[in-house]
C-alpha cells in the first residue's frame, strides 16, 4: 500500500498528512508529517495556505523542538514571506502571555540556538520587531533598541550585548540563511559598521552576498556607498551584478554615477542590470533628476565617439541604447515595473533623438521603435510614438504607412502608425512650404513691389 502520508486529496478535502501532526503521535511520526508538508506532492499544491496554518501552529504548540525546527525549515520551503509571519505570530503570542513582555528577547535567545532554523527565525525576529511595532507593550518594551533600559529586568539579556551586536556575531554563522537575515537586521536596526559586512560580499553564496548589499543599501552613508562603488567596479562578475541590480534603492546621485559607468562593464550580464536599475532610480527616486541622467549618457557618447569608440555596436546604434531598449521592451529575464519600463524607453528615445554628425538614428532603430508601438504599458507605447516624427531616417513615412496598413499587426500599434503618419504628412507639408516662401530683404515697403515688378 502506499504511504499515504505523502500525498494528499485533491479538491478541498484535508491532505492526509495532517493526521501525521496530531498531537497524539510520538515526535517520529509528527516530524515524518512536518517533512511530508515541506515537500509536498503535486497533489497538495492547492493547499498551501492550509500548509502553512498547521506549519505555524506547529512551530507554536510542538513540544519537540526538533519537529518545531523541521516546520521552520519546511515554512522556508515555502516561502520568506511565511518566515516573516511566523515572526510576527511570535511577537504576538508573547505580548499576550505578557503585555510587558519584550518579544526581542525570545528572538535574542532563539538566535544562539543550536538548530539552525531557530537561529534564522531569531535573526529575523530582531530587525522586524523594532520600538514601532510594540503596539499594546509597556513603555518599557516600547524604548529604543538601542537603550540598555529596554531589557531591564529580563534575566534573559541582562548584561548581555545589544541587539546589533548579537547580529554582528551571526554573519559568521555556519548557516547561509542566518547569515543573511542577520545582517539584513543588523542594518534594519541602525547598524552602520562597515566592516563587518565586507567579508559577506566575498561570500560564496548569493544570498549571503545579497543580504550583504542589500544591508550597505539600507545604510547608505557615504562610507556604505564608497564600498558599493568598489564591489561596483574592482568586484568580480557576480558581484558587480548583484550590487548595480540593488543599486536602485539608493536614492543618491553616487547611485546614478556608479550605474552609468556599469552600463558600460565588460559582463553583458552586469550592463543589462546596471541598465535596468538606472532606469528604477529615475523612475522611483527623488534626488535622481532624468534629464541628468540623460546629459551625461548624452556627454559619455559623445567623448566615446571623440576618442574614437562606438559604444560597442559601432556609432549609429550604441550598445546602451539598446540596452535601454530591452529594458524597455522587457526582452530580457530582467524584472522590470512599469514606472521603470517608461522611463527606460524615454532615454532610449533621447539617446536616438540626439544622435549627433547628422548621421541619424541607426539602423535598429526605427524598426525597434516601431515594434514598441504595439507594447502593453501603453504609455511605452506613447513615448514610441511621440518620437518617432522626430527622426531623421530614410524610409520612415513608408515604414510607418506600412505597419499603419498591416491588417495582421496589433491594432494598437496601428492606430499609433496612423497617428504618426500623420504627423510625419503635416511635417512634410510644412518644410515644403518653408522652401518654397522666397525671402526678400525688406528696407521698405517697395522693395517687395518692386522686386515682383522686374
Amino acid at each position: 500500500m502506499a504511504d499515504d502520508s505523502r500525498s494528499g486529496q485533491r479538491g478541498g478535502e484535508r491532505p492526509q498528512a495532517f493526521a501525521l501532526l496530531d498531537e497524539s503521535n510520538d515526535a517520529a511520526t509528527r516530524l515524518e508529517g512536518v517533512e511530508a508538508l515541506g515537500n509536498p506532492s503535486s497533489s497538495m499544491t492547492g493547499s498551501e495556505r492550509r500548509i502553512v496554518d498547521q506549519l505555524l501552529r506547529v512551530v507554536l504548540t510542538d513540544d519537540d523542538p526538533r519537529v518545531r525546527a523541521e516546520a521552520i525549515d519546511a515554512l522556508y520551503f515555502h516561502g520568506d514571506r511565511y518566515i516573516e509571519e511566523l515572526v510576527s505570530r511570535i511577537a504576538a503570542a508573547v505580548r499576550r502571555r505578557d503585555d510587558a513582555a519584550d518579544p526581542r528577547t525570545v528572538f535574542a535567545r532563539w538566535l544562539t540556538s543550536d538548530q539552525a532554523a531557530y537561529r534564522m527565525v531569531g535573526a529575523t525576529g530582531l530587525g522586524a520587531v523594532g520600538p514601532s511595532d510594540m503596539r499594546g507593550a509597556s513603555d518599557a518594551a516600547s524604548t529604543s533598541v538601542s537603550a540598555s533600559s529596554s531589557n531591564a529586568g529580563s534575566p534573559d539579556t541582562t548584561g548581555q550585548p545589544d541587539p546589533t551586536e548579537r547580529l554582528r556575531e551571526a554573519f559568521d554563522d555556519g548557516d547561509a540563511r542566518v547569515q543573511a537575515r542577520a545582517v539584513r537586521s543588523y542594518a534594519t536596526l541602525g547598524g552602520e559598521q562597515i566592516a563587518p559586512i565586507r567579508t559577506l560580499l566575498q561570500a560564496s553564496n548569493a544570498l549571503v552576498r545579497r543580504a550583504g548589499v542589500d544591508a550597505l543599501v539600507s545604510i547608505g552613508t557615504p562610507d556604505a556607498t564608497d564600498l558599493l562603488a568598489t564591489a561596483a567596479d574592482d568586484g568580480g562578475n557576480r558581484l558587480r551584478k548583484t550590487v548595480v541590480e540593488r543599486l536602485h534603492g539608493l536614492d543618491r546621485p553616487e547611485s546614478a554615477e556608479i550605474l552609468l559607468d556599469a552600463v558600460r562593464d565588460p559582463s553583458p550580464a552586469v550592463r543589462r542590470a546596471a541598465a535596468a536599475s538606472l532606469a528604477r532610480l529615475v523612475a522611483e527616486g527623488d534626488d535622481v533628476r532624468g534629464r541628468d541622467v540623460r546629459e551625461r549618457l548624452l556627454a559619455d557618447r559623445s567623448g566615446r565617439r571623440n576618442a574614437g569608440g562606438d559604444g560597442g555596436d559601432g556609432g549609429d546604434d550604441p550598445a546602451v541604447t539598446r540596452l535601454l531598449y530591452e529594458v524597455a521592451s522587457d526582452e530580457r529575464s530582467d524584472r522590470v515595473t512599469p514606472p521603470t519600463e517608461r522611463h527606460a524607453m524615454w532615454l532610449c528615445c533621447e539617446l536616438i533623438a540626439h544622435e549627433e554628425g547628422g548621421s541619424g538614428p541607426g539602423d535598429g532603430a526605427v524598426p525597434r521603435l516601431l515594434d514598441a508601438l504595439a507594447h502593453d504599458d501603453p504609455y511605452v507605447a506613447d513615448i514610441a510614438a511621440a518620437y518617432l516624427p522626430r527622426l531623421d531616417a530614410p524610409d520612415l513615412e513608408r515604414a510607418v504607412r506600412a505597419l499603419a496598413g498591416d491588417d495582421e499587426a496589433d491594432p494598437d500599434a496601428r492606430e499609433r502608425a496612423r497617428s504618426v503618419l500623420k504627423r510625419l504628412k503635416r511635417q512634410t507639408a510644412a518644410s515644403a512650404a518653408d522652401r518654397s516662401i522666397e525671402y526678400v530683404y525688406v528696407r521698405r515697403p517697395a522693395d517687395y513691389t518692386e522686386k515682383h515688378g522686374e
